[in-house]
């Protein structure tokens, strides 16, 4: 499944220092696709994709959660367009 996950960071800096370094590591069975932050890192978008939301959240607030309020969705497959082949 697809899921989209949306950033309201609160520290830039460090949120995004942490990303860098977590993402070579993701959990097996997940991939990140996109990241589309703002200009000042303070908002993100991100599409992942997994075998359940859950996966995807656990792993986000383990490593992000204290810098940035996260709210996850996923996707509904028939009515997107522009996801991966």
């Amino acid at each position: 499944m697809y899921i989209v996950v949306q950033h309201k960071i609160s520290d830039p800096a460090k949120f995004w220092e942490i990303a860098q370094a977590a993402t070579p590591n993701l959990p097996e069975g997940v991939k990140l696709h996109s990241v589309l932050p703002n200009a000042g890192g303070s908002n993100a978008v991100c599409l992942w994709e997994a075998a359940t939301l859950d996966t995807v959240k656990n792993f986000i607030e383990e490593k992000v959660g204290q810098m940035s309020t996260n709210q996850y969705f996923e996707v509904d497959v028939k009515s997107a367009m522009g996801l991966p082949a």
